[in-house]
C-alpha cells in the first residue's frame, strides 16, 4: 500500500472511526474513538462540560386558566415564582 493512503486511512480514522466501513481497532480487539466520537452524544465533550449542566428547578403542568383569573394571565406556584425571579 502506498504511504499516502495509510497517511489518509491514519487521519480518516482520527477524525471519524468506521467512516469507511470497519472501524479500526487495537490490538484488544477495542474501537478507536475518534475526534467525532469524543464530541457528539450525551456523553460527548460539548453536553457532558461545555454547555453546562442541566436544571435542578424544572416544573411541568398543565396549563389552565383558574376561575380567579383573566384570559391574559397566567398562574403560576409561589415556590416556582420565588425560585424562577430570584438573583444570582
Amino acid at each position: 500500500m502506498c504511504p499516502e493512503k495509510l497517511v489518509q486511512e491514519a487521519v480518516d480514522t482520527l477524525l471519524d472511526n468506521g467512516i469507511r466501513g470497519q472501524p479500526m481497532r487495537d490490538g484488544h480487539n477495542k474501537v478507536y474513538k475518534s475526534f467525532s466520537d469524543v464530541i457528539e452524544g450525551k456523553e460527548g465533550r460539548f453536553r457532558e462540560t461545555l454547555l453546562g449542566k442541566g436544571v435542578d428547578y424544572s416544573g411541568r403542568s398543565v396549563i389552565v386558566v383558574g376561575p380567579s383569573l383573566s384570559l391574559h394571565r397566567c398562574g403560576l406556584p409561589r415556590e416556582i415564582a420565588i425560585e424562577l425571579f430570584q438573583t444570582f
